[in-house]
């Protein structure tokens, strides 16, 4: 069946009496459903409901609808103006055509990637369950108690940069959680069978704070056509020596490098090259690498090393 509600009254009506899996873009959902990895049969479309496909200024922050799509964001000057590292992240996601189609709300909810998940249901017949597929067994790590695939999203380091709140609608009631709480639910979840009990509004964005450049750089074999080998997301106050750092496709969720936070407050005279040093190490420290497709460990870590470029963005540029 497919559903194409033009209400959230109607959206949650369909939720509450048929759960069909919730469909937007359907760039990271449709292969998914022809590896057997996701349900299929029912749909519910949610690209007709305007609640959800509006991006609104308000006197405290812009909201971005859930269904809007990557394209729709990109070609709003005053957002991209507001937010540069949004803009940025939002310039090398994937491709034109995915960011066409894909929206903010699925790159934010889209599947945690592994080499022993994202095959064929023949391929995936030959060896036992995981996590995500029914099991008690991460083949990546046999002995983790949880699964251990990677978590992608190149727009989820720049909400927690930004201080996002998410809004759903849960049991009937509006929400609003902090982006850091609505990632770990969902990165957690979707290490298992367990389906969404929700339905995502959107992003609400505070206005970010002043004085604070910000920045994002993506790594990936092919440019923005590819997953990332790494990405990093960051803020920094030249005066108050404030830094926020955010590394994402290195762990279940993303990682704040707060040690490398903490030392740039408190070594305003450290060069580059020694600031660069100390955010790899605590990066090589807290990334959980597993094995993929086309990328090996070393070149995973080796491409830390391109932080610098954000670093030097971010705490070297001169003052204007």
């Amino acid at each position: 069946m497919y559903y194409k509600p033009k209400t959230l009254k109607d959206a949650l009506s369909c939720l509450s009496s048929e759960s069909p899996v919730i469909l937007a873009g359907g760039t990271d959902l449709m292969p998914l459903v022809k590896n057997d990895l996701k349900p299929s049969g029912s749909y519910m479309d949610i690209t007709h409901i305007p609640d959800l496909c509006a991006v609104q200024k308000t006197s405290e922050g812009w909201f971005l609808g859930a269904a809007v799509t990557i394209s729709g964001l990109l070609e709003n000057a005053a957002l991209c103006g507001t937010y540069p590292a949004l803009a940025r992240a939002l310039s090398v996601t994937a491709s034109p055509q995915i960011r066409n189609m894909g929206t903010i709300g699925g790159n934010i909810l889209q599947d945690r990637r592994c080499l022993y998940f994202n095959q064929s249901a023949c391929w995936r017949s030959s060896i036992e369950k995981c996590f995500k597929t029914g099991g008690t067994l991460c083949h990546q790590i046999p002995n983790s108690p949880v699964c251990r695939a990677l978590y992608y999203s190149d727009l989820a380091p720049v909400l927690l940069l930004y201080e996002a709140q998410a809004r759903m609608i849960k049991n009937g009631e509006k929400q609003q959680v902090p982006i850091e709480t609505f990632i770990h639910d969902h990165t957690g979840r979707n290490g298992t069978t367990e389906r969404p009990d929700f339905l995502l509004e959107g992003f609400f964005l505070p206005f970010p704070r002043k004085g604070y450049r910000s920045s994002f750089e993506k790594i990936s074999i092919r440019g923005s056509v590819d997953f990332p080998t790494v990405h990093f997301a960051g803020a920094f106050h030249p005066e108050r020596r404030d830094t926020r750092l955010f590394a994402g496709a290195v762990a279940e969720s993303p990682v704040e490098l707060s040690d490398t936070e903490a030392f740039i407050k408190a070594n305003q005279n450290a060069g580059l090259d020694q600031t660069a040093d100390t955010a790899v190490k605590e990066l090589l420290a807290r990334a959980r690498l597993i094995k993929e497709a086309t990328i090996s460990v070393k070149v995973k870590k080796d491409s830390f090393q391109n932080i610098r470029t954000l670093l030097k963005t971010l705490i070297c540029q001169p003052e204007p």
